[in-house]
């Protein structure tokens, strides 16, 4: 449709295409010098504009922009007045109004309008140019395939007609199938027996309910009775002081669970010991005991915890401080982590005994300003590592023991970097205060407790206690399955499918599924949490149950919350409370629950998917059946593979042994950012630091010198040189982000109290936050009125709204070097393994639009068009190339490209199996459909987390059945 250069009859469009697309042209232009005026467009100023451009031979007409209308509505529109201009955001609205009218629209213009920016207007023009481009085409395509003509031989009339009627088809179409939706959804009420008792149930109880009522479909495939254990209890230790014994028992607390009692005496003896017992085993004693011991004993001793997140420093806090008041001695204790004033922290330097922080704060407070915690330091005589958020400067010179709790949780990029953090720490305190300390892990859920602590902690020897003393009661297992209920359904007659099939699309989705069992535990009175693998889940669960209770127990619509990441610290502090106090039932959580923090007792953890381990399942899991009381577990699966394997062979989830914890802490990359940061806090020397940073650092520290970070007295030999920090940053710690967290995010912003509800990492914003987006926040939906790129605010409405939305995206890897995935030769002996490699990538995300769904059917009832910028980073992936051999069979009945997806993803939900993972570490290749340019023949995954995590390179190492 664009001419030649300096010769218009080659162009073979016809002249009514042309008109239509130079009416676009001078629309678009038009528009956006009025916007600029901040002006709206009239009808009688775009008629007088053409007027004065048919002097230069434009032969525009406003007939042309009426047909444009009607071809592209989402383009351009007429509207008969001012306000009803107002209900169409995205497109130009033509205002046709008299001219009494016209002088009284025209007295208002830019009255309370803001400017709008030059960037802000640029991006609706290239909106509305892709949107013009893909509807016009389209519109063209059908009619050409429909008549069984080229364009040449179509009218603009011809073109008219087909569109009118084809938006006549569709308007009746969506009237059926919101008819059919209205019809889907009251069936479903006698589809899905909803329980109107509210009467008290034990969980062991609630089984046979379920089985009777909503589960009466066979979605309850199996129940796995997980026995109850009892308690191996001994007798205080005689070596103890009496102090401690005192503080014990008025506690209430006259003997000691086996691994306790363990832990604690060989703690006191110097041994670095790992506890790896069950949740909710009494695990916090086996640390606190021994640090309170030696505190009360030697006054000028300090002591360290850290903990992975705020809410499990906080939770420890409160179970210190109730505990140090049936000790003697004074015993100043306290969180130093990012919502610490600097009142307290002062505080804190100068008077901490215990200090409780995060590896966080460590890193980038701690360590870089250690002299100003000398006197702690100096008096160090134990480090709590209990993943708690706080400062660690005080606690270095005397330390006797290092206490890592939840030791779990420090895998991957994380734990990577956890681990040189920790070299950095022992490095100070046998280099700078001449301390040496022991250390003490727990951790609840690995199958290598011993192997990872010792690899996390840089430690020789450690002491492995196992045998758990602690007591644990009934607890059943349930694994529910939705398709089941689906499949009953479709084995009825057909008679009997025709009215039942919305209805059974609708109630037996796992969201669905799980909502309904929510609302049943919070209505029966058992205290529950709903585990969902990421934050929408977790919204959209919370929604549903709510529109349950809403029928069912009005009373308890509120007694249920979401709580996950990307909320305000003062929202998840209010949540803590009242979870913990009772005021709620229950809460749909992701894994920012699976830790270890007292919520207070929960009788039932509900599962939405496998979360990505077996491990964390059973992390998950344990948070019900505290106090010796039964519990509950539900697993609801959704359709994938590797949920359906567990739902078919219950076996293989509850015999098989859990998954290791890996950490690689001579990963190259993340050594060479610790180095520079140890070099600032300590000179490096080769002689006396390898054994804290491995093999590694003599090329770590040649390549840090020649990028001009490092410098050394070169009259000295090189086994005598020390080097020391000489680069251009003054904080290189504050460089690194040891979590894989993003400085760069985006706000949302509820326009009318003006309240920050949420901040959304820049990666995934664009997934959650645009213009005209339905954004959901504790169960409310919210409509995006507007995205500002330049200040990454994004300002939304509440609104009830019956759809929600889908962004239209694809995803591009750029696998750097490596033009071929296979071996030259493999030998059959090779075949046990896969012959993928783990290379450099470049992740690039491309947004092109979004749908809006009906909720409940899933129904697509529009299709709008997006432009927002790319997202790019740098990561790792691995892949393996598809041989032509097999591509040749694929495509003899398939699609191959569909292939290599639906492959793609089959891998990513095997991975967790062999591999200590999530599935949000991960992510598969996904090709663009609608992208006819040349996609590698391949199965790929690919590291999610920018500057990747290290996982992708375990893959490598995956045996293959």
């Amino acid at each position: 449709m664009n001419k030649s250069r300096g010769d218009n009859s080659s162009c073979l469009c016809p002249v009514w295409l042309k008109k239509i697309v130079e009416a676009f042209a001078f629309v678009s232009i038009f528009s956006a010098h009025l916007q600029l005026r901040r002006e709206k467009v009239i009808l009688s100023h775009v008629k007088g504009a053409l007027n004065q451009l048919e002097k230069f031979g434009v032969r525009v007409g406003i007939e042309d922009i009426e047909n444009l209308a009607v071809l592209c509505p989402k383009v351009v529109q007429f509207a008969n007045d001012d306000m009803e201009s107002k209900n169409h955001d995205d497109s130009i609205v033509i205002i046709n109004v008299s001219t009494e009218e016209r002088d009284k629209v025209e007295d208002n213009l830019g009255s309370g309008q803001k400017a709008i920016s030059l960037s802000k207007i640029f991006n609706a023009m290239k909106k509305r140019e892709r949107s013009f481009k893909t509807n016009l085409w389209e519109a063209v395509n059908l009619l050409m395939c429909k008549l069984q003509k080229r364009v040449m031989s179509l009218s603009v009339e011809d073109l008219l007609t087909y569109v009118k009627e084809r938006r006549t088809d569709v308007r009746g179409n969506e009237v059926k199938r919101a008819r059919r939706s209205q019809s889907s959804t009251s069936s479903s009420h006698s589809f899905q027996r909803r329980c109107s008792d509210k009467s008290q149930l034990l969980p062991l109880e609630m089984v046979e309910h379920l089985r009777k009522g909503i589960g009466s479909q066979g979605q309850m495939v199996h129940v796995e009775d997980i026995s109850a254990r009892k308690a191996v209890l001994v007798e205080i230790p005689d070596a103890l002081l009496d102090n401690t014994k005192s503080a014990l028992k008025s506690t209430g607390i006259s003997k000691l669970y086996s691994h306790q009692a363990e832990s604690i005496m060989a703690s006191l003896a110097g041994k670095n010991v790992v506890v790896a017992t069950m949740t909710s085993s009494g695990k916090s004693l086996c640390y606190n005991l021994p640090v309170l011991e030696a505190l009360s004993h030697d006054l000028s001793s300090s002591a360290l915890y850290m903990f992975p997140t705020k809410a499990l420093a906080q939770d420890q806090l409160r179970a210190l401080l109730a505990m140090t008041k049936a000790f003697d001695a004074s015993i100043d204790i306290g969180v130093y982590d990012g919502d610490t004033t600097q009142k307290d922290r002062m505080w804190l330097r100068d008077n901490a005994r215990l200090l409780i922080t995060n590896p966080d704060m460590l890193h980038m407070s701690i360590l870089p300003y250690h002299g100003q915690f000398s006197r702690i330091l100096s008096n160090l005589r134990l480090i709590a590592f209990s993943l708690v958020t706080t400062e660690v400067y005080l606690i270095f010179l005397f330390i006797r023991f290092v206490v890592i709790d939840e030791a779990h949780a420090y895998k991957g990029a994380f734990g990577c970097h956890t681990a040189l953090i920790l070299r950095r720490l022992c490095r100070l305190c046998s280099h700078v205060y001449g301390s040496d300390p022991s250390f003490v892990f727990s951790t609840a859920t690995s199958a290598n407790p011993r192997e990872h602590c010792m690899e996390l902690a840089n430690l020789s020897t450690l002491e492995l206690i196992q045998n758990d003393g602690s007591p644990c009661a009934q607890k059943l297992f349930v694994l529910w399955n939705p398709t089941s209920c689906l499949r009953s359904v479709l084995n009825k007659s057909q008679t009997d499918m025709d009215d039942t099939r919305n209805a059974a699309n609708k109630t037996s989705s796992p969201i669905s599924e799980v909502s309904y069992l929510f609302a049943e535990m919070v209505q029966h009175g058992l205290r529950c949490i709903a585990f969902c693998r990421s934050r929408k889940l977790c919204e959209l669960v919370l929604s549903y149950t709510r529109e349950i209770l809403e029928e069912t127990a009005p009373h308890l619509v509120d007694s249920i919350c979401v709580y996950r990441a990307g909320y305000v610290a003062e929202d998840r502090r209010r949540i803590e409370r009242d979870f913990f106090g009772g005021k709620l039932c229950g809460v749909a959580a992701t894994n920012a629950l699976e830790l270890g923090i007292d919520v207070g007792h929960i009788d039932v953890t509900l599962h939405l998917g496998f979360p990505g381990s077996i491990a964390s399942l059973w992390q998950q899991a344990g948070r019900s059946g505290r106090r010796e009381r039964p519990s509950l577990a539900v697993y609801v699966a959704f359709e994938g593979p590797l949920d359906q394997y567990f739902m078919k062979y219950p076996e293989k989830l509850f015999k098989s042994p859990i998954e290791c914890c890996h950490i690689d802490a001579q990963n190259h990359k993340v050594l060479e950012q610790h180095l520079v940061c140890a070099a600032l806090e300590h000179p490096l020397s080769l002689i006396y630091d390898e054994k804290y940073f491995g093999s590694g650092l003599s090329s770590g520290i040649t390549t840090l010198k020649n990028r001009g970070y490092l410098s050394s007295d070169p009259s000295l030999d090189s086994s005598a040189k020390i080097f020391e920090y000489i680069g251009h940053e003054k904080m290189p710690s504050h460089t690194i982000s040891i979590r894989a967290i993003e400085s760069e995010r985006y706000e949302v912003i509820d326009m009318q109290s003006n309240e920050v509800l949420e901040e959304i990492e820049e990666s995934k914003a664009f997934f959650q936050v645009y213009e005209g987006a339905v954004y959901m926040h504790q169960g409310h939906t919210y409509l995006v009125k507007e995205l500002n790129l330049s200040s990454k605010i994004a300002l939304c409405q509440k609104a009830d709204l019956k759809y929600f939305t889908k962004t239209r995206d694809y995803t591009d890897i750029h696998v750097s070097g490596g033009n071929n995935a296979y071996a030259t030769k493999i030998s059959k002996d090779q075949l046990t393994k896969t012959t993928a490699q783990a290379l450099a990538c470049t992740v690039t995300t491309t947004w092109f639009g979004f749908y809006r769904l009906w909720r409940g059917s899933g129904i697509i009832f529009d299709t709008v068009e997006l432009y927002l910028p790319k997202y790019s980073y740098e990561s790792q992936a691995v892949w393996i190339q598809v041989p032509q051999s097999v591509k040749a069979v694929v495509e003899q009945n398939f699609s191959f490209r569909s292939g290599l997806h639906a492959a793609s993803h089959a891998l990513l939900h095997v991975v967790p199996i062999y591999v200590r993972c999530n599935f949000s570490d991960l992510a598969p290749e996904c090709p663009n459909p609608h992208d006819s340019r040349y996609f590698p023949e391949r199965i790929l995954l690919y590291d999610r987390h920018p500057g990747g995590t290290g996982v992708s390179k375990q893959v490598t190492d995956m045996k293959m059945n």
